[in-house]
């Protein structure tokens, strides 16, 4: 990642190759768990979608705001993140396990982490609004459905549900063209919406979600809508 930040002109390919170390690094972990249920080589294809997007989009997103020494600064910085986000999916390996639950709050976490630095550069590199719809639903697409994949639903509809918050996104994103939101509050604005949905969704799976659920989704939707509000008015 070190590299990939300080070599100039940017060198791509080593960012995808630090992705797909990312993942095979994972691969290696997690199948090393003593709970672990790997036999077959694509048995941990979900587990790897997320480090290798975060990878992708941290390094994309420092790689537009670093620049000169701090870079390596930035790319050291990432490793204590990866570390944990490699330890929580360790964890989730065995649902059993009582951290569990934790281990799969470090994994949201970093799904949304992921998916800000995502957002950010897709409105940074100005790709085009049916690209910038279209980068924006898969990225949505793939977060989530590793953030659905705690509920434990078969491939199919678990593919099916994440497909309409992809959809959802994409359409937001297409709708901001029309708003005068850019770079990093849109990309908030996404996340917001990512947010809701995702977590309406996985509620309504786990069969959670009650008016109690459905209002502090509703809470948090109008104090972030009011927070990118506020930020666009102030700049």
């Amino acid at each position: 990642m070190a590299f990939y930040l300080a070599i100039e002109p940017t060198q791509p390919w080593l960012l995808l190759l630090v992705a797909g170390l990312a993942a095979l690094g994972t691969d290696g972990v997690l199948r090393s768990h003593p709970a672990s249920p790997f036999t077959r080589p694509d048995d941990t294809v979900a587990f790897l979608i997320l480090p290798a997007l975060l990878t992708l989009g941290g390094g994309l997103f420092l790689e537009d705001v670093v620049s000169g020494y701090w870079s390596l600064g930035a790319a050291f910085a990432t490793v204590p993140l990866f570390a944990a986000l490699l330890y929580g999916q360790y964890l989730s390996v065995d649902a059993r396990s009582p951290a569990y639950t934790p281990a799969r709050l470090v994994a949201n976490v970093a799904a949304y982490v992921a998916a800000f630095a995502f957002f950010s550069v897709v409105y940074e590199f100005e790709v085009g609004l049916l690209a910038t719809a279209f980068c924006v639903g898969l990225v949505s697409l793939l977060l989530s459905l590793e953030m659905l994949r705690e509920v434990e639903l078969e491939l199919r509809p678990t593919l099916l549900y994440s497909m309409a918050i992809a959809t959802v996104l994409a359409q937001v994103t297409w709708s901001l063209h029309f708003l005068p939101l850019e770079s990093f509050l849109a990309a908030a604005f996404l996340l917001l919406c990512l947010y809701v949905a995702t977590g309406v969704v996985q509620n309504h799976l786990l069969r959670q979600l009650d008016l109690p659920t459905a209002a502090e989704f509703a809470a948090v939707a109008v104090v972030g809508l009011a927070i990118v509000v506020i930020a666009h008015a102030a700049s």
